[in-house]
């Protein structure tokens, strides 16, 4: 009897690994859905749409990306938690839906990690301070000297409350002892023409979309986040060069919902990354305009995923920032 259900129990197993190798090798036999829980435009964006285009190259079928921003990344990172285990619904995560939400608010309708399989951390996004024409602070000394001059005067913005440009810029005042005023956007096509016209002081920005501003004298950069000084702006300081130890960056991957078959997953870790490693994909998305190629494939974004946790959890409780 033992046997008989062990045999039966094989048997089994062996029809679902059978199964799921075989939709791994059909896949995929239709369109593919990317959901970016970020306004067009952004870093986020533009990444998925220069992967989306290639991947439906190689595939054969169209690689659709869709925007569904809102609620700090809770809408579109909710919409993939409930799609099927399929692999033709596309998560571009990034440190809100994945990592940070889970400390922010109170209850998600989704659980980060369990609801979710990373499949591949694509790239990261060091930030840069910006600050427009109408600002006076030239300098990030200036600023500071500014600020505490004027305590919660100046203003920076952000991609709405709980995002990690108001997260990482409450931070770094809290390091260079100053206050600013928090202004909430849905979106960086919404905060860089709020910096350019005035309308806020500064913010903090990947340096993607406010390149080819500073570069032209639009915006004014005036400290970076990295660790050393960017390849793409190298006249422009660190903050630890100016006397903030303060260092940040945003990562964006792909994630899938848990129970997609694992060989879903690795066709779609391993076709991306054979894309983001091309060298005209890598200047035109990555390295050409300030960003890190990371290129973690599934096994190595879960371990970087359970650190960059621990990060946002110990940096949501130092700045004390609840949503509900």
């Amino acid at each position: 009897m033992r046997c008989a259900i062990l045999v039966r129990f094989c048997l089994g197993l062996l029809s679902a690994c059978l199964a799921a190798t075989a939709a791994a090798q059909n896949y995929p036999a239709k369109p593919v859905r990317i959901i970016v829980p970020f306004s067009a435009g952004g870093v986020a964006d533009i990444v998925a749409r220069g992967i989306a285009s290639e991947l439906g190259k190689k595939w054969g079928q169209p690689v659709v990306v869709e925007n569904r921003p809102g609620a700090s990344t809770i809408i579109g990172t909710d919409a993939v938690a409930k799609s099927a285990p399929d692999g033709y619904t596309i998560l571009m995560a990034n440190d809100p839906s994945l990592s940070s939400n889970q400390y922010l608010f109170s209850k998600l309708p989704y659980d980060p990690v369990r609801d979710f399989t990373p499949v591949i951390n694509i790239m990261a996004s060091i930030t840069v301070l910006v600050g427009g024409p109408s600002l006076q602070a030239k300098t990030l000394q200036e600023l500071i000297a500014a600020a505490k001059a004027k305590p919660g005067q100046l203003t920076f913005g952000s991609f709405g409350p709980g995002s990690s440009t108001h997260l990482t810029t409450e931070e770094f005042s809290a390091l260079a002892g100053i206050k600013l005023n928090h202004i909430p956007y849905k979106g960086i096509a919404d905060v860089v023409p709020a910096v350019m016209s005035g309308q806020i002081d500064m913010a903090l920005s990947s340096v993607s979309p406010v390149l080819n501003l500073i570069r032209a004298g639009k915006l004014k950069a005036l400290a970076y986040a990295g660790s050393k000084r960017s390849r793409v702006l190298p006249d422009v300081p660190t903050f630890a060069e100016l006397g903030v130890p303060f260092e940040t960056r945003s990562w964006f991957g792909f994630a899938v919902p848990a129970g997609t078959p694992r060989a879903i997953v690795d066709k779609i870790s391993a076709d991306t990354s054979h894309i983001i490693v091309m060298p005209e994909f890598d200047q035109k998305f990555v390295a050409g305009v300030g960003l890190e190629l990371l290129n973690q494939g599934p096994d190595e974004f879960a371990q970087f995923l359970k650190k960059d946790r621990a990060t946002w959890s110990e940096r949501v409780r130092r700045v004390n920032v609840k949503l509900n």
